[in-house]
């Protein structure tokens, strides 16, 4: 980092251009806190500056907006530089026009480097709201001017561990119907930036109780939290789902809660990015967040005057679907939000019938797939958050057991196979058996997986030729 500013510096005195960092960056170095956007105002030259500067970095440059003149230089090493014009006639008016007092910072950088503190620009007290501790916005138009800020504010508090100011949280209250005005694709860029954070639950809680922000995007936590109370939950469904996710939480990033092997696969597992910057865990916050979205299209009262919620996956794996389109998220994604929400029932029903068998297990895993771990751990959580409501003394190892023992039957079983085509492909089986392309040969490769799985021959290319030739 150091090396790309000392080039723009140097690049900066050629071009006899003044330049400015604003913003986050500021706020970061002077929380001593890792950084790699660069925000830079340049006063004259702007986009001719910027493609020097993806020149001599060697970067990619970007238009990002042609109307409001802001361009991005993004660098190999995942290093990103934005460029725009000022707004106003000094620095001082280009930064009233940004979003909260911590982020309205400058330092020019003809000032050297590295950065002095007392030369950063501060006409907003944005070093006092560092050491409070304290998110407050700059002017009463910030909300109206770009709703998405309320969004923004909350994805600081979590990422910095800030509180926000009382006025900041009213005047947010008051203009939160305008993040519906919002398009998805931003809205969700800043909801997987908080669901990248450890206390998602916290800061969802947040938006829901004291913004009042959540069920203006999501329009079911309203209804979510009219019903759900019933014989086996003493919360509503908004608030037992926040009480799961907290609890999917506590257990992925805790030491020691799994077995060492199932635990590192989940580190693994999770980790693995689905779509752009979204990865595996962010999906299953949300999804441990919605597990129970379909309750309140799904509930009835029975003959006995009972609240019955039969069917409420279904109907929730529907509802998650329309939030994946309303976010503008991957078909993936949107694959993997449905599955959790459809099948995270699928272990529960195992466990009260006390069916682990093979035979069972095999055919879980033919509908979990991929999904298998996350699915088990919302099912968890689920049961966790309710039953620590109902009896905080209850022993719920058994139930955990019942997981670890699925966990490993996946892991152990059925995951070295969920591939097969690695250890023989298509063409293969379309040639030994010859056979033209098409069903069969998917219905053969299922019955090598059925076979492997079952240990009736050994997971390897040899044994599976010579149960091909055998077979068939």
């Amino acid at each position: 980092m150091n090396t790309v500013i000392a080039d723009m510096i140097h690049l900066s005195k050629n071009l006899e251009v003044e330049i400015y960092l604003v913003g986050g960056m500021i706020r970061d170095l002077l929380l001593n806190r890792v950084s790699k956007d660069l925000d830079l105002v340049v006063i004259d030259h702007h986009r001719a500056f910027a493609e020097k500067a993806a020149e001599k970095l060697q970067g990619t440059f970007v238009e990002l907006d042609r109307e409001r003149e802001t361009y991005r230089v993004v660098l190999k090493n995942g290093i990103i530089l934005d460029f725009s014009k000022i707004r106003g006639k000094t620095i001082e008016e280009d930064l009233y026009e940004r979003d909260f007092t911590i982020n309205a910072m400058a330092y020019n950088l003809k000032e050297g480097w590295p950065l002095e503190e007392e030369k950063v620009i501060d006409p907003f007290n944005g070093r006092e709201g560092l050491h409070s501790k304290k998110i407050r916005h700059l002017q009463g138009k910030a909300f109206q001017e770009d709703p998405l800020r309320m969004l923004r504010a909350v994805r600081f508090m979590s990422q910095l561990e800030f509180e926000l100011e009382e006025e900041t949280k009213e005047l947010i209250r008051s203009h939160r119907n305008g993040i519906t005005t919002v398009a998805g694709e931003r809205i969700a860029e800043e909801l997987f930036k908080i669901l990248n954070e450890k206390k998602t639950h916290h800061y969802f809680s947040i938006m829901d109780k004291e913004l009042k922000l959540l069920e203006k995007i999501f329009p079911e936590v309203r209804e979510m939290k009219e019903v759900g109370e019933c014989k086996y939950h003493l919360l509503d469904s908004w608030n037992h789902s926040i009480y799961t996710m907290k609890v999917v939480e506590s257990y992925i990033y805790a030491e020691g809660f799994f077995e060492d092997h199932i635990r590192e696969a989940y580190e693994v597992h999770c980790d693995e990015i689905v779509a752009g910057n979204h990865s595996r865990l962010q999906l299953l916050k949300l999804g441990a967040l919605f597990h129970d979205v379909g309750k309140p299209s799904a509930q009835r009262v029975d003959d006995t005057g009972r609240v019955r919620f039969k069917g409420h996956e279904i109907t929730g794996a529907e509802i998650i679907k329309e939030y994946g389109n309303k976010l503008k998220l991957s078909l993936k994604e949107k694959e993997i939000l449905y599955k959790y929400i459809f099948l995270h029932m699928w272990p529960l029903e195992l466990y009260k019938k006390n069916d682990v068998s093979g035979k069972t297990l095999y055919t879980l895993f033919q509908k979990t797939g991929k999904e298998t771990l996350e699915i088990l751990l919302i099912a968890l959580a689920d049961i966790v958050a309710t039953r620590r409501i109902l009896d905080p003394q209850e022993e719920m190892g058994m139930f955990k057991v019942h997981i670890e023992y699925i966990a490993n039957n996946y892991l152990t079983r059925y995951r070295p196979i969920e591939e097969i085509s690695s250890m023989i492909k298509g063409e293969e089986i379309m040639a030994l058996l010859d056979i033209p392309e098409g069903k069969k040969v998917g219905e053969v490769l299922e019955d090598i997986k059925k076979a492997i799985y079952f240990g009736e021959i050994a997971p390897n290319k040899e044994a599976v030729i010579q149960y091909l030739k055998k077979v068939y």
